[in-house]
């Protein structure tokens, strides 16, 4: 994965932490947020909703993989003999 460029940072108020000020703005064109606080809130929501679709995705492929056979797992009775 490349590296985003990184713009000139700017203070939150109320934060600590820096936030890339090119990248805002762009995230804000994108969103269509009128305010640094939604594009924010919004990419959020869109990254979470993006991890958890990922992580829904395997789940299904392994429960496929695994109706059709791909694991060989030993029955109970085997495993305590």
């Amino acid at each position: 994965m490349t590296e985003p460029a990184v713009g000139r940072l700017v203070d939150v108020p109320g934060d600590e932490r820096p936030i890339d000020d090119e990248l805002l703005e762009e995230a804000k064109r994108q969103i269509e947020a009128h305010t640094p606080s939604a594009a924010i809130n919004e990419a959020l929501r869109r990254l979470v909703e993006q991890e958890r679709a990922k992580r829904r995705d395997a789940l299904a492929h392994l429960r496929r993989m695994v109706a059709e056979g791909a694991f060989n797992f030993p029955d109970n009775d085997e495993v305590s003999r």
